[in-house]
């Protein structure tokens, strides 16, 4: 029994154990140790120090360094030896010049206003008198304003070293008189390199997976990291694997991760419930589950997006799976995965019901359509709306010269027999009689025949003038009149005349007379013609109203050129 007590005794927790004792064996803090040093070394000294930062991470180590290397009586390069009488006094906390005070505890007025009282001596036996306030964010206000007196006008003899993990919480008249140090979070590799040195001086077992997994889990903290380590010796003694430190620490399997991406990826529903019932069997913390889901995808989009696994931070064992898993995934979808879990992480910790919350959440993720990017897409519409260019046609400066009524019929029957790709899109049946084209003029009807081809071609394909197929055409031979509904789409097309115009002696072949006229201006072009056959008199013509009889021999243009601008027929007294 004895000896059991005086073993228990013998051991020390490693994060007492491995303390650093030294500027030098702080990690990754260089930014503030090489700092500390050469202020000691140049007689830079302030009066105060503010370290800031997350647990763990050193602030209270590195408060204690300072002290000892201040009042070391043989410093070696700005270092303490920690050997002399103050170094020593120091470490046991027997020292009467270096105070270290809890700020949760002692945060009174009061407090401070003994520490005020005390501060004044000078030091017994080291150089400084030090004052170290732990979480000094705790103070109450009043204390504050009672410890602001002294940091205005500190005694030559007094220093000041405040620690805390909520910087925001500090007066800002405290800050402005003290030198602020931040203080980061260490990196998984700084951890994991630390821990392997330990276990190999413990004479330990374990694989990197596990020391990765310790240092994910510390968070950046290394004194979390050596308690979580100490944990897992006294579980799994000298031989430590992932499987049993998993088993120590309750966690989830990585390859559980994968599990879960292989049933979105396959939109298994099934599997998915298979698995929320496994996590709730395994009593699995939800919100580590969630955590560790947008981790795993979040590494799956790393690679996706840099091609490497350089900043993935798993052991190697797990890189090649990674690569694997990336190329069955778009970044478009990881992207939206994300956000969808990111978004269930926030609200599972309000539900009434986690379990069924989580199990909802998991079977969205199977149920989730595949992500399109908005450029891919607009690539596929201009594929399908793209039209392969229509043979032209072309008049020459004979006589005579045919064409078939329904141009669009031919030109759809070349294609089908070409390739078999484009459906016949013409509105009427191909007929037997040709027009025929006298002194090279194009008449109404093969104008009217072929606007709709001509509309197709430069409205929906790669010329990209959609207003043409908002406007109202009227045609006579040789003539296109244009009627626009409104004045957007009058001045768009008053706009894109000239190119239309192109347009139209491509596709037609010969220049056409091409005109644009606003439906609202109805009432003046009709006053205008009334004016002009008024000035005409009655020696030269005079207007009658068109009978049905008449109506039913004009040209359907006439007609709806008459129904449009209430026009008259123009006959003459000859």
């Amino acid at each position: 029994m004895s000896k059991n007590i005086d073993t228990q005794k013998e051991f020390i927790v490693t994060a007492l154990k491995w303390r650093p004792q030294k500027f030098s064996d702080i990690i990754c803090q260089e930014h503030i140790s090489i700092t500390l040093k050469n202020a000691i070394k140049n007689n830079r000294l302030h009066h105060a120090y503010l370290f800031s930062g997350p647990r763990g991470i050193g602030k209270t180590t590195t408060a204690r360094i300072l002290a000892r290397a201040i009042n070391c009586l043989s410093p070696i390069d700005s270092e303490p030896c920690n050997e002399c009488q103050n170094c020593k006094n120091i470490l046991e906390g027997r020292s009467l010049d270096v105070i270290e005070i809890d700020g949760a505890s002692n945060n009174s007025v009061d407090d401070i206003r003994t520490l005020r009282e005390n501060a004044k001596y000078p030091p017994s036996q080291a150089n400084y008198k030090i004052y170290i306030i732990d979480e000094v964010h705790m103070l109450s206000n009043s204390a504050f304003n009672a410890l602001l007196k002294i940091l205005e006008e500190p005694p030559i003899h007094l220093l000041f070293i405040f620690a805390t993990t909520e910087i925001h919480k500090v007066p800002a008249t405290i800050l402005s008189r003290c030198q602020r140090f931040d203080f980061r979070r260490i990196d998984i590799n700084s951890i994991v390199n630390h821990l392997r040195k330990i276990a190999q001086n413990d004479k330990i077992n374990i694989d990197d997976e596990s020391l990765f997994t310790i240092a994910k889990k510390s968070d950046g903290s290394m004194r979390d990291a050596q308690s979580l380590y100490d944990q897992v010796v006294a579980f799994c003694g000298n031989e430590i694997n992932y499987a049993s430190l998993s088993d120590s620490l309750n966690l989830i399997d990585p390859d559980f991760y994968f599990t879960i991406s292989s049933a979105t990826k396959e939109k298994n529903i099934k599997k998915m419930l298979e698995i929320s019932r496994e996590v709730n069997r395994r009593g699995y913390n939800l919100h580590d589950c969630l955590n560790g889901l947008l981790e795993h995808f979040r590494n799956i989009l790393t690679i996706k997006a840099t091609g490497n696994t350089s900043l993935i931070d798993a052991s190697m064992d797990f890189h090649n799976k990674y690569i694997a898993e990336a190329e069955k995934f778009t970044k478009e979808d990881l992207l939206r995965i994300l956000q969808h879990l990111n978004i269930n992480e926030q609200s599972i910790r309000y539900a009434s019901q986690p379990r069924l919350r989580f199990e909802i959440a998991l079977i969205q993720l199977a149920a989730m359509d595949n992500a399109v990017s908005i450029q891919s897409l607009i690539e596929e519409l201009k594929k399908i709306t793209e039209i392969p260019n229509k043979p032209e046609i072309k008049y020459n400066n004979s006589d005579t010269k045919t064409l078939p009524t329904s141009v669009k019929s031919h030109i759809s029957t070349q294609i089908q027999d070409a390739d078999k790709k484009i459906p016949d899109i013409s509105q009427k049946e191909s007929k037997e009689n040709e027009i025929t084209i006298k002194n090279n003029i194009i008449n109404a009807d093969i104008l009217k025949n072929n606007w709709d081809s001509f509309v197709e071609k430069y409205a929906y394909s790669k010329y990209k003038v959609p207003i043409i197929k908002q406007a109202k055409p009227i045609f006579f031979d040789n003539t296109i009149i244009l009627i626009a509904d409104n004045n957007f789409i009058f001045e768009n097309l008053i706009t894109n005349k000239n190119l239309i115009k192109q347009y139209i002696v491509d596709f037609f072949g010969q220049n056409i007379d091409f005109k644009i006229q606003l439906i609202e201006e109805e009432t003046k072009l009709n006053t205008t013609i009334q004016q002009e056959n008024h000035n005409l008199g009655p020696e030269n013509s005079s207007h009658k109203a068109l009978t049905d009889k008449e109506n039913s021999n004009l040209h359907p243009a006439e007609v709806k050129l008459i129904e449009l601008f209430n026009a008259q027929k123009l006959i003459s007294n000859d």
